[in-house]
């Protein structure tokens, strides 16, 4: 009997050894990582690690992965461990980010490159390419802690223009009737975002490398992707 209960219990223990989970964050409001985190649940199950992904505020999410807190963060732009040591980058794009200016005002759109320090802008707190475009254009940034939060200021006239990704812009476009009349102006940067994990897991990164090399991400993208398109229409109304 007692050596049934042993190889019982020894059965237990070795299924939770070989049952692994690795904890991600994103931001809490960032549509635009819905495409990333599919992705990466299609490449963890690949694995055999079970992907668990928690919405935090976006520059939040970044502090959380490098101080260890959590395993990783879903998807930013190329770079990032410059400034984030801990992060590892996984070196195969897994999505992109696009960023647009969206305003009620027409006009300002033909003043993208040498908007004045007259109108007043709106950043997403954490988002590294916006703070890059920001800096390019010498105009100083109203910062907020979420995509939902800018898109409020906005509407309510607080701020005149609002950098956001377009995938994100023309999700609240889709669900903010409001904003659903907002113009937005061609691309004025676009990078692909790769998948980040703290070195302590550095281990995984050449077995993950290799299956989204695998993955055929372009098709998943394409079909998402056309999902949006009649959210947006060509002229950017």
């Amino acid at each position: 009997m007692k050596f049934c209960a042993f190889v019982i219990l020894l059965s237990f223990f070795s299924l939770s050894t070989f049952s692994k989970s690795i904890t991600l964050s994103r931001g809490e409001d960032a549509v635009l990582q819905n495409f990333s985190e599919l992705i990466l649940q299609k490449a963890y199950q690949k694995i055999g690690i079970e992907l668990k992904v928690i919405h935090v505020p976006i520059a939040r999410s970044l502090v959380l992965a490098n101080n260890g807190i959590i395993d990783g963060d879903v998807s930013r732009i190329s770079k990032i461990e410059n400034q984030y040591g801990n992060l590892i980058k996984i070196p195969v794009p897994i999505n992109h980010i696009d960023i647009r200016m969206f305003t009620y005002n027409k006009k300002l759109l033909e003043k993208k490159n040498n908007i004045n320090g007259f109108y007043r802008m709106g950043c997403v707190r954490g988002l590294i390419l916006v703070e890059k475009i920001s800096t390019t254009m010498k105009v100083d940034c109203y910062k907020v802690n979420g995509h939902k939060e800018g898109i409020n200021m906005l509407n309510k006239n607080r701020i005149d223009v609002l950098l956001l990704p377009l995938t994100i812009g023309a999700y609240f476009k889709s669900v903010d009737s409001k904003f659903s009349t907002s113009h937005y102006s061609e691309s004025l940067g676009r990078e692909p975002l790769f998948h980040y994990l703290h070195k302590k897991h550095h281990k995984l990164v050449p077995k993950l490398t290799l299956i989204l090399q695998q993955m055929n991400i372009d098709i998943y993208e394409k079909t998402y992707r056309d999902s949006l398109k009649e959210t947006l229409s060509p002229d950017g109304n």
